[in-house]
Formats: C-alpha cells, structure tokens, sequence
C-alpha cells in the first residue's frame, strides 16, 4: 500500500467528496438516482483506472524471484486495488445517503441498483483495463485514456450514424440520450450488458495475467502481444480462446436484437415495411397501415414537404428517411425515446410513431429542411430554441389559441420567464416544455412577419442578432413583448395558462424519473382494468411527487371503480386548495361525471361549464357542451352517464350508443356520438352517413362545427375533395377564431394537393 501513498488516497477521497457535496445542490443529481450514478460512473471510472496502473507499476517494478510470483503479487495487488477503488465509492454513496434526510428519495432501492450497475460496475471494468495497460506497455496511463476516449468516440457516433439516440458504454454504463422522456428504470438490457461488462473485464485480468506471468517487464509492447497470441493458442487455452471470441462474435453480431445498439438496417429489418415516394422513404410496421393506408401516408409526407419548402423559401434536391414507429414502446426499445420525437438533420431522418404523425411530423421535417442553414456536421442551429422556435414557427399548430395569443396569456398572468435566457444555448431545457416551445415558437414567428424569412434562417447558424437585425437580442425581445401587450387576454384565459404552462420542468420534480417509471407501471395496470393496482401506484406516486398526471390517473382508476366520492374529495382537499386550481382543469370532466354519478347535478354543470369556457381545445370544449345538454335532459340521462363512465371496448360502446337511439329516436346525441365513433374507427363511409343525418347549428354551435369537420373529413378520406373543402368552409360559419381559420386553410390545402396524384 505503500506504493500508493496517503497523499494519492487523500486526492481521490477529496475528489469524490466535493463532488457529491456539491450535487447535493443541484435538482436531479442531489439525491441517489440514474443522473448521480451517471456522475459518479464517469469520475470513477478514470480513478480507479488511474490508481490500479500506478499499484501495478510499482508493485512489478520490485525484483521477484520465479515469474509465477511476480505473477502472484500482482493478483494479489489488483485485488487490493478492486478493493480501495469500491471503497472509495463509499463516499458519494454516504452523501447522498445523509441527504435523502434532506432530500426526499422515492426509491432506494432503485437508486442502490443504478450505483451497483454503473459506478461498481465500471469501477470494476476500469481497474481491470488498467492492469491489462499496465501489462501490456510502458506508456500505460496513454493507453488507458486512448482505450477510454476510443470508446466515448464509438459512443457519439453511434448517436451521429446510426438512428439510436441511446449507448451503452463500459465506462459509464448506460446514457439515455436527451430526450423530454422521464421514466427511467433498472432495465433487462442494462442488466445483460452490465453483466457482459463483468465478463469483459474478467477477460481483461486473464490476458494481463498472462502478460504479466510470461514476458519481462521492459519487453516492447509488440514482443509481448505476440507472446500472448502464442498463449492464447496453446492446446490448452485454445477451447476457452474459441470461445470467447465466439462470444464477443456473437453479441456483436447480435447486439441489435440484445438492445446494446439499433443500426439502420436492424430498425428497418424490425418495422418490416417500406414505402418510397419522390423524397421520402418511409420504413413502418405493416401492421399499421393497410397498402391503401400507407398511399395516404407517403403523400401527407409530400404535402406537408411542399408547404414548409414553400415556406422557407427553399428548393429540395435530397431524399428524407421516415420511421413510423407502431407504438412508444416500440421507439423506446428501438431508439431509446417513447414520448419524444426526434428528427436528425445531419442524417436526413425524422422518428415519430403512429399515434402523433400529425401532429409531429411537418414540426420534425423543420429541423431537417433547416439543415443547410445549420452547424456544419451536427447540421442544426446553434440554440435549441432557436431550432425549436423555428419548427413552431412554421408548425404555427399548438392547441386552440395562437402561439402569439398563449405567449400574450403566460406574459399577462406571470408564467413567462426570462426569454433571453430561453433563447440562448443552455436555457431552453430549464423550462417545461410547453413554455419554451411556445415562447420560443411566438418570438421566431414574430421576428419571420416582421423582418422576413432570410435573416432568421442566417441567424440558424449564427446566433448574431445584432449583425443580422442590427440591435441586440434584448431589444428585439423588447419589440416582441410591445406586440404581446397588443394582443386581447380574457380573464378566463388564465385558467388556459395555468393548465398548460405551470408544469415544472424535470429539473424541478420530485424524483422525477422513480416516479415517471412507477406511472409508467400504473398506466399498463390501467389499460389491463386493474383499477384498484393502478390507483395504488398513482396515488402513491402522486403523495410523493404532487405531479398532475399521478392525480390524472388516480382519479380515472377512482372512477372507473364508481368511487366517486374520491374523486369529489380530491376537488375539495387538494385541487381547489392550490394556488392555481385552473392548472387541474382537465380533470374536472372526470370529477363532474363524479358529481353526476352521486346526482349532484348542479356541482357537475358547474365544473363542466368552467371546462367549456376555458375553451382549452376543441376535445375538452366538446365533451364538456356534450355532457352539459346531456345532463339537462332526463330522457337520455342516466344512459348516456354510463357510455361516459364505461370501460367497454368500441364494439359495445357502439351497441351503447345504438340501445340509446332506440329508446329515443328522435334524440341527435347518440347519433353525433356514434358518428364521431365511426370515424375514429376509419369507418367513413358510415360515419359521413350517420353525421349527414343530423345538423347541430340550432343546438349548439361549437358541436355543429365539428361536426362539419368530421363530415370534411371523412368525404376527404372518401376522396371526394371538393365537397370534403365546402364542408369545412360551412364549418367557419359556426367558428370564426385565428385558429379555426388557420385549420380551414390548411385543410383546403391538402385537399387540393391530394386531389392531384392517384391514389389505390
């Protein structure tokens, strides 16, 4: 131990101890969870494999008598050194361990098991790698960062050529990629691979053994690789030699299908389906869309292609790579992202799953028809909220208000944060999301309308606001907000922004990432009807987080369990008690069918007109008119509660739905509702049928207008385009905002472009 000196032990202790205690001041690395271990792994990692080489050197520098016992003590020395290197992971673990008194930890255990299977682990691997340097050459600290930065190098360009945003690393274990995603557990796949690491770095000890027993120190390197390639094919060692190279083969080989890694090829060969049109090629499960279905898909890609080319003034001579993933546990295994859709621009590629094509894929063909004007290499701006502001920007497609009218919104009800820092490198992730998105999307919209299109696409790569616009960034930012103060805010619309904008960012959350897993867990349990199971996790996620979307799901297993009385207390003792109760106002359409489960009529209008009014989308509006004339109606009442409240699949909803208009025939809900039903099951035909039979404009406007909608959009589907365009010009009679007219002339649009090619 002599060789290693109290001085070296002494920096190695400091470092780790400043370190922790200085995460213990930081959101999400303060207490013991992925992000610290993440930490921890890295620092290790290059300590311990720094110790072991300077134990080993000096233990082989000594003068020893027979070779088995200089082979002998230097077992015996990197076995001390496993050992002082896994103590001092102590000290970080001590730290955080103290301050999860102070910091609340809503699960050791998992936070134990990411510190075994990433720190330990590559403490362990490091060490191992830093016998073999110092076996095996003079210049041993050389190899071990050589091997090291080799490795991170390996790490980024699977993330920069291959559509993965995810790695897995000897040294530091695991990285998930950036991404809004926040459930992240102790998977299988980090299991195996960690495992593999071990194995590796058994590997690693035997050839340094061997090394070590069988050549003399000052050998040159090649003198004792050729030693130890004559070993490793003596007859005795040639079987367990074979075998770990069929091994290594074989997870190479097979690294796809482990989930270590996701190729293009192994990605497109797991969809199974490809479709090619002019620019795009489109790889997707087939179990998605029918031959007919992925027509209309490729030809969306073209539409949606054709408008942003013409609104960034741009020609397009390249070809796009679409994924269409079938679900978000497909993309999470695949890539390593579920909720996120990700574009790279440097590979001309766009990854989003089926559930949010439209809605995400002309936002992610931004990014990549941006690219010219990018960095070079990653071919993307140099903010991320100027990258982002862009797509919103020409998206211009965000809920049920304008971009402008919601910044206007978060500036006169104190949501907006300093949009400076927004806009600058490291600031747009401190935000939610949905505030940065929107802040950013209004002030790239405002600064296209009024200085054009060129500049903001020369700022892309440059960030130079003052050359380009000729005054600073806060001046501009300062223009920005005098056009804000212009635009009219109701009262009511604070109940908009506190439903959107008052989520705190990730950095902000109690154990964000234990608890993102555990709702994760809870939604499965939901989907499978296992109410009481659900509702146990949620509301244990939601004790220890106070996050909506635990209460969300706490009050929907409730429900569904007819205990209505829960999800009536929970208005009382929790929402109505916060500072901003608007920022619940989703959940009170589930808490008035609370209110109509117990007769209490008048409390369920109430919730529901404040739902209606707030006009938060166009779906929340709905069902909020639809439940209000429903429950004023006594004929109908009492049946149409149980088609709201029930769990039944499409099939017996619709025979719901039929039971209701033959017991009153002459009543137009069940019909709207069936007609709505049908179309979302792609029935259109008979959704256009059923929705034609009925005309909402003397009962309720807002309804009437989407029903016009659907009715367009089903003579769309049925490509009769022309009628499908009048359709939804009559439906402007009924709605007349920013919004409604932005929709319109993006609907006639398609309808023309689809009207040109032939479609199967």
């Amino acid at each position: 131990m002599s060789a290693l000196g109290p001085r070296q032990l002494f920096i190695s202790a400091l470092i780790y101890l400043v370190i922790s205690l200085v995460c213990t001041q930081i959101p999400l690395l303060n207490y013991l969870g992925y992000e610290f271990s993440l930490l921890v792994t890295f620092l290790g990692s290059v300590i311990s494999g720094l110790l072991t080489i300077r134990l080993i050197k000096v233990e082989l520098a000594k003068p020893r008598a027979t070779s088995r016992e200089v082979t002998h003590q230097s077992v015996v020395m990197f076995g001390q050194t496993v050992l002082i290197n896994l103590t001092l992971l102590l000290i970080p673990l001590v730290v955080m361990l103290t301050n999860s008194l102070f910091v609340k930890n809503c699960s050791l255990v998992e936070g134990f098991s990411f510190f075994i299977l990433l720190p330990v682990v590559s403490v362990w691997f490091a060490s191992s790698l830093g016998f073999l340097c110092v076996a095996c050459c003079r210049f041993s600290k050389a190899i071990f960062f050589l091997f090291l930065g080799a490795s991170l190098v390996y790490s980024l360009a699977l993330g920069y050529f291959t559509p993965a945003i995810y790695s897995f690393n000897f040294f530091y274990g695991y990285f998930p990629g950036f991404t809004y995603d926040e459930a992240l557990g102790v998977s299988w796949t980090l299991l195996i691979f960690r495992l593999f690491t071990v194995l590796v770095g058994v590997l690693l000890v035997w050839l340094a053994v061997l090394i070590v027993g069988n050549t003399v120190r000052d050998d040159p390197m090649l003198v004792k690789g050729m030693t130890l390639l004559k070993l490793l094919t003596q007859p005795k060692r040639r079987l367990l030699s074979a075998a770990v190279i069929v091994i290594l083969v074989f997870v190479y080989l097979y690294r796809g299908s482990l989930g270590f890694e996701s190729p293009s090829g192994f990605i497109q060969q797991e969809l199974g389906g490809r479709f090619e049109t002019d620019n795009f090629t489109i790889f997707y499960s087939k179990d998605s869309y029918s031959d007919q279905e992925i027509h209309w898909i490729g030809e969306e890609h073209e539409f949606r292609l054709h408008q942003i080319l013409n609104a960034l003034n741009l020609p397009f001579h390249d070809r796009i790579e679409s994924y269409i993933y079938p679900s978000d546990e497909a993309k999470l295994r695949l890539i390593g992202t579920s909720t996120t859709n990700i574009a790279k621009p440097w590979s001309s590629q766009i990854h989003i799953t089926e559930r949010t094509l439209d809605r995400a894929l002309k936002h992610e063909l931004v990014h990549v028809l941006a690219a010219p004007f990018g960095l070079l290499v990653i071919r993307s701006g140099i903010s991320p909220g100027l990258v982002e502001g862009l797509a919103m920007a020409i998206e211009w497609d965000w809920g049920n208000r304008t971009l402008h009218q919601y910044a206007a919104g978060m500036h006169k009800f104190g949501v907006t944060p300093d949009i400076r820092h927004l806009m600058k490198f490291a600031g747009f992730t401190t935000q939610s999301s949905s505030v940065s998105y929107v802040l950013a999307g209004s002030f790239c919209r405002f600064l296209i309308n009024r200085y054009g299109i060129r500049k903001i696409m020369l700022l892309y790569r440059s960030g130079d606001y003052d050359r380009l616009y000729g005054q600073s960034l806060e001046m501009l930012i300062m223009e920005w907000q005098r056009f804000l103060d212009q635009i009219p805010i109701d009262q009511r619309d604070s109940d908009v922004i506190d439903a959107f904008f008052r989520r705190p960012p990730i950095f902000q959350k109690v154990c964000a990432r234990v608890l993102a897993e555990r709702n994760t867990e809870a939604r499965k349990r939901l989907a499978q009807k296992n109410y009481a199971s659900a509702a146990q996790l949620y509301w244990e996620s939601y004790t220890d987080g106070k996050a909506y979307s635990a209460l969300s799901g706490y009050l929907v297993c409730e429900l569904r369990q007819q205990r209505y009385s829960s999800l009536i207390a929970a208005l009382d003792t929790i929402i109505m008690k916060q500072q901003h109760p608007g920022a619940f106002l989703p959940l009170f359409l589930n808490i008035g069918d609370a209110f109509w489960g117990e007769k209490k009529f008048s409390e369920a209008l109430d919730l529901y007109s404040r739902v209606m009014y707030a006009d938060l989308s166009e779906s929340h509006t709905g069902a909020a008119i639809i439940r209000t004339i429903a429950l004023k109606d006594p004929t109908i009442r009492d049946a149409l509660f149980e088609y709201f409240v029930s769990d039944a699949d499409d099939t017996l909803r619709l025979a719901m739905l039929d039971s209701i208009s033959q017991a009153s025939p002459r009543n137009w809900i069940p019909i709207y509702l069936k007609g709505k039903m049908l179309y979302h099951l792609k029935r259109f035909d008979e959704s256009f049928t059923l929705l034609s039979s009925v005309s909402l404009a003397e009962m309720n406007k807002h309804l009437e207008a989407i029903r016009l909608k659907t009715v367009g959009k089903a003579l769309f589907r049925m490509r009769r385009f022309q009628e499908a365009k009048a359709s939804s010009w009559l439906s402007l009679n009924f709605v007349t905002t920013e919004v409604a007219m932005n929709e319109l002339n993006d609907w006639i649009e398609r309808c023309e472009w689809f009207g040109r090619p032939t479609l199967p």
